[in-house]
């Protein structure tokens, strides 16, 4: 709210700016108040709680000296006012006129003079006390009438003189009243931006303060007084810098007139300061200056990362996803949660489809860092130098295609989180060195950049291969299957657990036969036995296909040895006619009791050999046949 104070002299200009002040728009933030004063009392000296003063002549020049801060307007007199005034001094046939004003020229007085038949004399007043005595003197020199404005009419009706009063006119009211109106809906603007600002300002995490060209505190916000643990009592406006946030290399900070960024150490933490100059010549050229808390500067990074992993960068399973009471997958499980509590780097070794990923996603949900990012990659699935990109991100332009903003790797999206690298034998050995530079220093670069980031990551991988293997073969780095393999789950095959098939396969019929809605089947004995004995090369991935194989199939609620016979998997093998006795000794001899009408794909596939290998024996068997046939014939 803003005040209006109009300072009246006299009950007859009160009556214009009532009438003023009723045709001026209304607004709720702005208040229009009259005073009635008479000349310049010491009553003008009080502390107006007005922030606008609306007064004409004396009074306006004495309250503009008491309150050079306020907006002190003036009902202003002009020259028409003037000359009625003295129009009236001709009626009242005056010899010599004294002309009481302060600050103000009347051109053209010998022309006024012959028009109103008189002598007129122009006297500066410029305030109540000056005035009586300038009206002393223009008696002493003759003067019989006087004219002026509301203090010189009061000055002369006291002493008895002749006087003309100076009107205001409602032109000049209206222009006072609207000039305050204009400069009362400026403040509240300029007091609403102030409140914005102030409210930014305060709300801040960061400290924020504005120092003149000399380096003292011209305006701090409110994070500063609790970063800093500042007395709220205290004055710090125009407190040198260095005193209020005792920093050594504040001057070398403040020199030149350039921005500047530093981090610099105060009470044992490290602070990112920033330093931005303002060219204003009432700060003398100063700057403001942000200064961020690098631990909360981490903890907002580690906030959008968590908002990204929530984007789907999550971990979807947990222990109890993982099914099997066999003493093998118990003890893996236990394994398992033991080593969620630390935050070692973990190796899982298993044959394909056995459950890698389910007891990596286990282990992050069970860890400290569940509520942190889970990120997931396939090795195997990419080329070197997209995964290169992909786990370590890159810079705008590092290469050609790259993104125009540049690419934050999956390290960084992990941070404070887990990385889950399947398939980590297969990752390329020149990507390697820098995967193991990663693991030791705990910070990445990305491609194209100059800096590091520090990075806090639970490294989980995966392999289906044997490694030390390939180490031997020189195509894996023995120094990072060290660091992968601080712990280390071997998950055995379904095959080596055959007790928790029966569970599998109730899980995943059940499962399927409700997503499309039709009845859980049953599985006759001849049927339980068949999937017992399998031998499941796909472990429990291939299970789970053939659940779901056999549940779009069965319309009968029962699944039986007919229907799984149907399935090529489970299809019985029929024994090769012996054609002429060989020697079972040779296993080349095996070859003879194949069916030839099998195509030699499909020999190899019973036999669980190679192409290759079957035409080795092919052509063994051959040979020894043609042997044979030559010894009978030499007998005969």
């Amino acid at each position: 709210m803003v005040k209006i104070r109009v300072f009246i002299p006299h009950l007859d200009l009160k009556e214009i700016f009532d009438d003023v002040v009723k045709k001026l728009p209304r607004y709720d933030n702005v208040q229009i108040e009259t005073t009635y004063v008479f000349g310049t009392p010491t009553m003008l000296s009080q502390n107006w709680d007005a922030e606008i003063l609306v007064a004409r002549g004396m009074t306006h020049d004495v309250l503009k000296d008491l309150f050079p801060h306020k907006h002190v307007i003036e009902i202003q007199l002009n020259s028409f006012d003037v000359f009625e005034a003295l129009l009236q001094c001709r009626e009242m046939q005056a010899k010599k006129v004294a002309l009481l004003l302060h600050d103000m020229e009347i051109p053209g007085i010998p022309k006024l003079e012959e028009f109103c038949g008189c002598t007129i004399t122009l006297y500066d007043a410029p305030d109540e006390k000056s005035a009586e005595s300038v009206i002393c003197r223009a008696m002493e020199e003759g003067a019989d009438v006087f004219v002026g404005a509301g203090t010189m009419c009061g000055i002369c009706d006291r002493m008895g003189l002749r006087r003309v009063h100076i009107h205001t006119k409602h032109d000049a009211a209206e222009a006072a009243m609207q000039e305050a109106l204009n400069t009362a809906k400026t403040i509240n603007l300029e007091r609403t931006r102030s409140e914005i600002i102030n409210t930014m300002l305060n709300h801040s995490e960061d400290v924020i303060l504005a120092l003149d060209g000399r380096g003292n505190v011209q305006a701090i916000n409110n994070q500063a007084y609790r970063e800093f643990q500042l007395s709220a009592a205290q004055e710090l406006i125009g407190s040198p810098v260095s005193a209020l946030v005792p920093i050594k290399e504040w001057e070398q900070l403040l020199q030149g007139n350039s921005e500047k960024e530093q981090i610099l150490q105060l009470n044992g933490k490290n602070y990112y300061i920033q330093y931005k100059p303002l060219n204003d010549e009432e700060l003398e050229n100063g700057a403001l200056i942000f200064i961020k808390n690098t631990d909360r500067i981490m903890e907002e990074e580690s906030k959008i990362r968590r908002e990204l992993a929530e984007k789907g960068l999550t971990a979807k399973y947990s222990f109890k996803h993982i099914l099997g009471h066999s003493s093998a997958i118990r003890e893996n499980i236990q394994m398992a949660e033991r080593y969620s509590k630390v935050n070692s780097n973990v190796l899982i070794i298993g044959e394909t489809g056995t459950g890698k990923e389910l007891f990596a996603h286990s282990i992050h949900q069970a860890s400290r860092r569940s509520n942190q990012p889970f990120v997931a990659l396939n090795c195997a699935a990419l080329p070197e130098n997209l995964l290169e990109s992909e786990l370590f991100g890159y810079e705008a332009g590092a290469f050609s295609g790259a993104a125009k903003g540049g690419k934050i790797g999956l390290f960084e999206l992990a941070h404070k989180g887990t990385i889950f690298l399947d398939e980590i034998g297969e990752i390329p050995i020149s990507l390697q060195a820098k995967l193991l530079r990663v693991l030791q220093e705990k910070e990445i670069r990305r491609i194209g950049s100059t800096s590091v980031h520090p990075i806090d990551v639970r490294v989980i991988s995966a392999t289906n291969i044997n490694i030390e293997k390939k180490i031997e073969e020189g195509k894996f780095r023995s120094d990072l299957y060290y660091r992968l393999n601080l712990l280390d789950i071997s998950i055995p095959p379904l095959r080596e657990r055959k007790e928790d098939i029966q569970e599998l396969v109730d899980f995943y019929l059940a499962r399927f036969a409700c997503e499309m809605e039709k009845s859980i089947p049953v599985i006759t004995p001849e049927a339980a036995v068949i999937l017992k004995e399998h031998s499941w090369p796909g472990n429990v991935r291939e299970l789970r296909n053939i659940c779901e194989r056999l549940t779009v199939l069965n319309d009968t609620n029962v699944i039986d040895e007919e229907i799984l016979r149907q399935l090529k998997v489970f299809q019985k093998k029929e024994e090769p006619p012996v054609h002429q006795p060989v020697l079972d000794s040779d296993p080349d001899s095996v070859y003879s009791r194949l069916q030839p009408r099998k195509k030699k794909k499909d020999l190899a596939e019973e036999l669980g050999v190679s192409r290759t290998t079957l035409w080795r024996m092919a052509k063994r068997q051959s040979e020894l046949e043609r042997k044979q046939r030559e010894q009978s014939e030499q007998k005969h």
